[in-house]
Parts: structure tokens; C-alpha cells; sequence
């Protein structure tokens, strides 16, 4: 199959190109160009079903069938044979309006991806980059999308498009951004290792030394613009500017009442490993479920009051997003978050009202509220607080998941089309995103996810919220850096993550470790190599 569709491979190869050189500086590598080409408006149609040929290799060289490219791209967990639905592969319209899960088959010698709703497409799935881990990509043949009858080496498009986005991305950060981001020479190194090895694979024929030139080039990509967030991030979070706004914290949850005998000590590590927020959750409390007596609090006083004397600010989270009681209504859960809200009125200012809200398993995962009930009943709480006091903060997370979510209706980006026109951002502060980079990949998605918001929600600040990788020791989902070192992931995401929350648009930083108790204080005074990973990160944040 390679020999007989080399042409089409290095057809489709050209025809995407590079951006000019003046897009991104010194950044081009010094190959032939392709004339850009301008990206179309989505086209519905009903039928025929569209059809695209894929070719994919692995790091062997070998030409991946449908069943080992299933498994290349997927979950370590996954059963075998692969599921082609649970691929997580979309396919959107230019514009991003829309979004739908493709048809893998294999045909012959040939894979391909069909889909019967839009014309030109772009695709994004998740792909292990060598050295890196799984990061959610992309491939848009230069912005133009693919149509019908298109064959694309995988590969190839996939690093074309990654390069052509971090160059695009460094480009605003030097030239537009505030404050201007400085390149080290590290970065610059990295950058220009990139530019190289683009160039190199781009003077690759034969097809499966392409693609293995291609996955080194995208490594490189990964590697320069993981460095690139990651300093520009340090750089603001330094600047005086920004000092005081921005945010960095860890979650206590209602594991804590486990703990109470030893809860003064572990709120101390917490301040000495340089946090300046936490993010504190409010059990479920089914027997006074909206707490209308004083004993529901009574625990929560004294941490409150610990908190407070260590000089930590508090953003109250009123109910955790898997604790939502199938029999909730607006005006219960608008009555526990003022009762909440009043009791603590002059600790806690911040409140997040709602937690991941367009997940499909609040309520229940086996008979979940639609996500209008979940709207309706997260408005009403926003619209209570800001009744009682306009000057309280109001949070509500989002789950990013928009790869591996059942549907496009609760995506992050498609239940926010469609909630952000029924007024999601009134009697909102501050959205913020839930990242589970093992059950949805990120890695060179995380400044794409970000720009996506400000789009969506123009002038709303951001930050990065609830953060987690692999609850249990073993990996289940996405690995990352390596699959079998579940400790190091963990610590270079958080770190990675932590400095790289600042780089983004209108953000304040962020990153709530979601299993803080359990990963970090595992208990009787100890801490993890991942607590003290933390406070040497935000160390080097200057906190």
C-alpha cells in the first residue's frame, strides 16, 4: 500500500505546506512553500457519505491497520479489539460550530474516515508524540479542511499542523502579547531544533521514513512549545503586574473529616508548600443537605478558621460535580448555596457554584439530569449569590473532555454554544477548566483550549481549576512522558501545568490538585514527591 499511494501521500504532503515566513520569524524552516489556502464556510449535507484515506506508521515504520491504529492512538485500558467509536477522534466544520464522531474502516489494504455532515472537515485525536506522551492534535490541511476523496498521511498532517500553530502562537506571544514574551535561549534552541527537523522531514520521500522524520519533527514541536508556555508563564507570574491576582491552590475535600485530629498540621504544609488558595469542597451532608443548622458547620468552622489565620484565601466549592442528589432542584441547590454563602460571608469571597456542568454524570451516571436541568439549576444558585451580594466571586468549572465526551451536546465547547447564547456568563466571574489529562489527553491542546474560551466568552477571566492524573497507582487512561511511571507524570503535569496556566489569555493561573489529600499528605505528616515537586514550581513562580 505505501508504493502504490506515494504519490498521494507527497500530493497531499505539498498541498498542506507551511505559513509563510512571515508569520512566525525565525521559525520557518527553509523549504518550498505552498500558496496558503483559505479556509471555506461548513457546508451540510445529508449524502453521500464523505470518505478519507489514512495512512498511519508506527514508531517501526510499520503501516498501522484499522485494529493497531486503534490501539496506537488509544487508552491503556482499552479492550481488544478496539472500539472505532471510542476512538476519540472528531471531526468539526472550519468554523468549529459543530462537531461529530467519524466511521473508521478498513477496506481493503486501506483505512479510511468517513462522515456525512460537513464538508471541508477538520480532524482532532488523540496521539501518543514520542517522548512526550498523549497530547489531543489536530490536522486541517492548512486551515482548508479535507474533502471527499482526500488521502492524508497521518503523520505528516498531523505535525504540519502543530508546527504551524506553535508558530502562530509564538508569533502573538513576541509580537502582541502583554507582557511580551522574552525567549530564552533554551527556547529558542528548542525552536529552532523544531524548524529543522520540519525541514528535514520535509525532504523525506519514501513514505514511512516521512512519517518517522515527521514524528521527530513533532516531538521537537511538543518539546518547544511545552518550554515556551512554560516560560512565558514564569515571566508573567514574576511580573509585578500581575503579582497579587493570581491564584495557586490545592483542594481539601470531605476526606479531610478522616483527618480531623491532625487537620492543623496539614493545612500548615499546605501554606509552607506555597499555595495562596484552596479550594475547599462542601460534602454532599444529605441529612441537612442545604445546610439550614448550625451543626452541619461546626467541623467546617474550625478549618475555616485555620485557614483564614494562615493567610489562605478560600474558594468555596458548594458541592462536588459527582455528588449531585438525583432529586436536586434550582431552589434547593440555590437554598444550600446561600445558606453557605451567608454563614461564611466575611471568610469565604469566592464561591464555585458549579463543578464541571457539562459532565453527564450529575445526578447520577445511570440516570443523569439533561444538561438543561443542570444549567437551570446552576443559574439559579449564580443568580441567588449575586442576589445577596454582588461583590461575591462566582466560579463554575468546565469539563474538557471534547475528544472522548459522549457527544457533541456535552462537550465543553458544544454545551457552551449552546448555553453561552442562554446567558451562561451572566452572574459569572470567572470559568474555570477541569483537566484530566489520563481520560483526555492535552499536552499541545492546552493553549488551543484556552483561545477557544476567550472566543466563546469574550472579556470573562479564566484560570485553570480541578487538575488530576491516574486516581490509583496503575494507569487506565492516556500516559504521559511514559506509561508506566504514573509518579513522574504526575509531578511534570502539575508542575507543567501549574507555570502554563499563566501564559494563557485573561487567566489566574490556577490549578486545584484534585487529589491533593490522598497524592500529598498521604498521612501521619508525611508528604509526596509530588507535594514537594509543587512547591518547587511555585517557588520558581515566585510565591
Amino acid at each position: 500500500m505505501a508504493n502504490s499511494l506515494n504519490v498521494l501521500w507527497l500530493a497531499a504532503s505539498l498541498a498542506a505546506g507551511l505559513l509563510s515566513s512571515a508569520s512566525a520569524g525565525n521559525l520557518e524552516p527553509a523549504a518550498p512553500e505552498a500558496a496558503p489556502q483559505a479556509s471555506q464556510p461548513a457546508k451540510i449535507r445529508t449524502s453521500p457519505r464523505k470518505t478519507l484515506k489514512l495512512l498511519a506508521f508506527d514508531r517501526s515504520g510499520q503501516a498501522l491497520n484499522l485494529q493497531d491504529f486503534l490501539a496506537f492512538i488509544g487508552r491503556a485500558d482499552m479492550s481488544k479489539p478496539a472500539d472505532p467509536r471510542l476512538s476519540g477522534i472528531i471531526v468539526t466544520a472550519p468554523d468549529e460550530t459543530s462537531s461529530a464522531k467519524p466511521a473508521l474502516e478498513q477496506e481493503g489494504d486501506t483505512l479510511t474516515l468517513s462522515w456525512d455532515r460537513y464538508q471541508p472537515i477538520h480532524i482532532s485525536l488523540p496521539w501518543p508524540v514520542n517522548g512526550e506522551g498523549f497530547s489531543t492534535v489536530w490536522m486541517d490541511k492548512n486551515g482548508a479542511g479535507y474533502g471527499d476523496g482526500d488521502a492524508v498521511l497521518v503523520n505528516e498532517e498531523i505535525a504540519l499542523t502543530q508546527y504551524r500553530r506553535f508558530k502562530d502562537s509564538w508569533r502573538k506571544r513576541t509580537l502582541e502579547w502583554y507582557p511580551l514574551y522574552k525567549p530564552g535561549a533554551k527556547s529558542r534552541k528548542a525552536a529552532d531544533l523544531a524548524k529543522d527537523r520540519m525541514a528535514q522531514a520535509l525532504e523525506q520521500k519514501d513514505p514511512p521514513a516521512r512519517a518517522r522524520a515527521f514524528d521527530a519533527a513533532l516531538q521537537a514541536v511538543s518539546a518547544a512549545w511545552r518550554q515556551t508556555l512554560f516560560e512565558h508563564g514564569l515571566q508573567i507570574a514574576l511580573n509585578d503586574r500581575f503579582n497579587l491576582p493570581l491564584r495557586f491552590g490545592l483542594v481539601i475535600d470531605d476526606g479531610i473529616f478522616q483527618r480531623l485530629d491532625h487537620y492543623q498540621s496539614l493545612i500548615q504544609a499546605v501554606k509552607r508548600g506555597r499555595a495562596n488558595w484552596v479550594r475547599l469542597v462542601f460534602r454532599s451532608n444529605p441529612d441537612d443537605f442545604v445546610y439550614a443548622s448550625q451543626r452541619s458547620f461546626n467541623e467546617y468552622d474550625a478549618i475555616v478558621k485555620e485557614l483564614r489565620e494562615k493567610g489562605l484565601r478560600i474558594m468555596g466549592a458548594a458541592l462536588d460535580t459527582s455528588q449531585w442528589p438525583r432529586g436536586m432542584t434550582s431552589a434547593v441547590y440555590a437554598e444550600r448555596v446561600k445558606n453557605l454563602a451567608l454563614h461564611y460571608r466575611d471568610d469565604i469571597r469566592s464561591w464555585e457554584v458549579g463543578s464541571e456542568l457539562n459532565g453527564d454524570w450529575l445526578g447520577g451516571v445511570n440516570s443523569p439530569f439533561d444538561p438543561e436541568q443542570v444549567h437551570r439549576i446552576y443559574s439559579a444558585a449564580a443568580a441567588k449569590l449575586k442576589g445577596i451580594d454582588p461583590t461575591f466571586e462566582t466560579v463554575a468549572s468546565l469539563y474538557w473532555w471534547d475528544g472522548t465526551a459522549p457527544d457533541h451536546e456535552h462537550s465543553l465547547f458544544g454545551w457552551l454554544k449552546r448555553y453561552g447564547r442562554q446567558g451562561f456568563g451572566r452572574d459569572l466571574d470567572i470559568v474555570a477548566v477541569s483537566l484530566q489529562p489520563d481520560d483526555n489527553p492535552v499536552g499541545m491542546a492546552l493553549e488551543s483550549i484556552f483561545e477557544r474560551l476567550n472566543q466563546e466568552l469574550p472579556g470573562q477571566r479564566f484560570m485553570l481549576g480541578s487538575l488530576g492524573y491516574a486516581e490509583k497507582d496503575k494507569l487506565q487512561g492516556y500516559y504521559w512522558l511514559e506509561p508506566d511511571d504514573v509518579e513522574a507524570a504526575r509531578e511534570n503535569l502539575l508542575g507543567l501545568l501549574t507555570a502554563s496556566a499563566c501564559a494563557m489569555p485573561r487567566s489566574l493561573c490556577g490549578g486545584f490538585w484534585w487529589q491533593t489529600l490522598d497524592q500529598m499528605f498521604p498521612g501521619k505528616g508525611r508528604t509526596t514527591g509530588l507535594y514537594r515537586s509543587y512547591a518547587k514550581t511555585l517557588e520558581q513562580l515566585g510565591r
